[in-house]
């Protein structure tokens, strides 16, 4: 399976997603961000808590359907009695909801500044009775 791929995400995001927890996230990274650009509502992604340079072929981690997507700005303000500071970061909100355990079998496209694609080897996680 085609999968877009978001990295160097944190163990506790991994254990949510692993336990079929409903997360959203906020993505910040500038790899991430683009990856995320190339996704839209209900398509899967790989995810990961290896960082972006290491995933290569055999990289573990959850196969995640997109429920729901936003790109927001985010402003910050500071400042003193000399002078005041504005800053705007623009981030992603990116609702998951588990499909299944995956491992990357071939790495498709990683370049610095583009998506990050991987074919992924689709794993079910299937609950105990």
């Amino acid at each position: 399976m085609k999968c877009v791929v978001l990295s160097g995400l944190s163990n506790n995001t991994m254990r949510d997603l692993e336990n079929r927890i409903l997360r959203t996230i906020e993505i910040r990274s500038p790899h991430n961000f683009v990856s995320v650009l190339h996704i839209t509502v209900g398509d899967p992604v790989f995810v990961s808590s290896t960082s972006h340079g290491d995933i290569t072929t055999g990289t573990t981690g959850v196969i995640a359907r997109v429920q729901q997507l936003d790109i927001i700005m985010h402003s910050v303000v500071q400042g003193n009695n000399l002078f005041y500071e504005e800053r705007e970061t623009q981030m992603a909100r990116i609702q998951l909801t588990t499909e299944g355990a995956g491992r990357v079998r071939t790495v498709l496209h990683s370049e610095l500044g583009g998506v990050t694609v991987s074919d992924v080897e689709e794993r079910p996680i299937y609950a105990a009775w």
